[in-house]
């Protein structure tokens, strides 16, 4: 069992238990809902899980795009879309639990992404009037 934070478009983020019983792959397309993954690195060595055909078949999940910004992810990258697992590596490559304080690294940079996008939403249904 690997623990790490699932992100979803509407902007919930919560702690959640990635079955790797049968593969990490297994685990990580039951948690994402696809076929396919790919991974995002961010810094300290955090990684953004997603479908690979994300783009074509979900939404942006603005909140997680935003929070792997605040976690150091370049703020020209693609966006993430869907469901987002965060999770770590080890020197080797292999996912890993997220250490207790990457969690709360993740879980802060979602406040703060939180924070963002509302303040944003306002400024636009200001400028809207």
């Amino acid at each position: 069992m690997l623990m790490g934070i699932r992100a979803t478009a509407d902007g919930r983020a919560e702690g959640v238990v990635v079955n790797v019983r049968t593969s990490v792959l297994a685990g990580l397309q039951a948690q994402i809902g696809c076929g396919a993954v790919d991974v995002a690195h961010l810094p300290n060595q955090i990684e953004a899980w997603v479908d690979d055909n994300g783009a074509y078949t979900a939404e942006v999940n603005a909140p997680a795009t935003v929070a792997a910004v605040v976690l150091g992810r370049p703020r020209h990258a693609d966006p993430l879309y869907g469901p987002v697992v965060f999770l770590t590596s080890d020197r080797a490559g292999e996912v890993r639990s997220l250490s207790p304080d990457q969690y709360k690294a993740v879980m802060a940079a979602f406040e703060q992404a939180r924070a963002a996008l509302t303040r944003a939403e306002a400024l636009l249904a200001a400028l809207s009037r």
